[in-house]
């Protein structure tokens, strides 16, 4: 899928929408926003800088996604936007250190997935643990958990 999004990306589909996850992070945690607020947490899926080196579009491809979830919604949110904070894979890579900008870590190609992919200990040294998602069992917040429960069995010697 993220082969495909780059290509949308880099030539662009007329009407295609890009995915998007949305979390309303205020209503479960009111400190997030300032009272009578909402604080939205927006993600969606977008290539490497491996696929996609210019983001010099990213206001634009935000604005394509508020737009949408505005009209899904059925209220205009533009207009109540007091501040937003936009991360590209430039800002991840540059920001937190991570490969090409890549915030899921590895690939998901066949040689990169499940037993395939890295382990989650050192062979060199027996004392060196790695968690998250480019480790043992794969990407994604539920697997980077996963990730650090086997590790700490491991530790335990569980």
């Amino acid at each position: 899928m993220i082969r495909r999004i780059a290509v949308i990306y880099a030539v662009g589909v007329a009407g295609f929408i890009i995915p998007y996850y949305v979390n309303a992070v205020s209503k479960h945690n009111p400190q997030c926003a300032p009272e009578g607020c909402e604080s939205l947490f927006i993600v969606c899926p977008v290539p490497s800088l491996q696929y996609k080196s210019d983001w010099s579009d990213r206001d634009e491809i935000v604005d394509s996604i508020l737009t949408d979830f505005s009209k899904r919604i059925g209220i205009d949110i533009m207009p109540h936007i007091v501040t937003r904070t936009i991360y590209t894979p430039q800002e991840w890579e540059k920001q937190f250190n991570l490969y090409m900008g890549s915030g899921l870590g590895l690939s998901h190609r066949l040689s990169q997935i499940g037993a395939l992919r890295p382990k989650n200990y050192d062979e060199e040294y027996g004392n060196l643990f790695y968690v998250g998602a480019s480790t043992t069992p794969g990407a994604g917040l539920p697997m980077a958990v996963i990730s650090a429960e086997m590790v700490c069995k491991r530790i335990l010697g569980e």
